[in-house]
């Protein structure tokens, strides 16, 4: 297996309502999205002199728990790169095209040092927890297309 892995999905569903469902399926799983008023990248990149065309969609969900990701952040601030999970959703053709990075156990423990906390989760517990998430982020998507 690897340590880092591109999940790859697609939906003959349209872009809107596949987000709609989406968004759905996040909020059902008790995540929130955030920034979602800076997640349209077609915007952004427009706004940066960029042209895109029209009928191309693509932005960028960031999910989060913040009621999870506090307590570990506040254990090891290092944990901050893997607590904000980031859904990747763009247009390809007719197809609606789902993407994310999830990370092994193994190496999120590895990339943290398998450190001991007193007051909060280990390294390794949280980066077990964390493979329970990109399982449930699979799930949310699955029940979404």
């Amino acid at each position: 297996m690897s340590d880092v892995t591109i999940y790859k999905n697609s939906t003959n569903k349209p872009f809107d309502t596949f987000l709609a469902d989406l968004t759905k399926e996040i909020e059902a799983e008790g995540f929130a999205i955030y920034h979602r008023d800076k997640s349209d990248l077609v915007n952004f990149y427009r706004c940066e002199g960029f042209d895109l065309p029209d009928h191309f969609k693509h932005i960028m969900l960031q999910i989060c728990k913040p009621a999870s990701s506090s307590k570990s952040i506040y254990a090891n601030p290092e944990r901050s790169v893997f607590v904000q999970k980031f859904i990747f959703v763009y247009t390809k053709g007719e197809q609606t095209e789902i993407r994310f990075l999830g990370y092994s156990d193994q190496i999120i423990g590895d990339l943290l040092g398998h450190n001991e906390f007193e007051k909060g989760p280990s390294d390794d517990d949280f980066a077990t927890r964390m493979k329970g998430t990109y399982a449930t982020m699979e799930k949310i998507v699955q029940a979404a297309v």
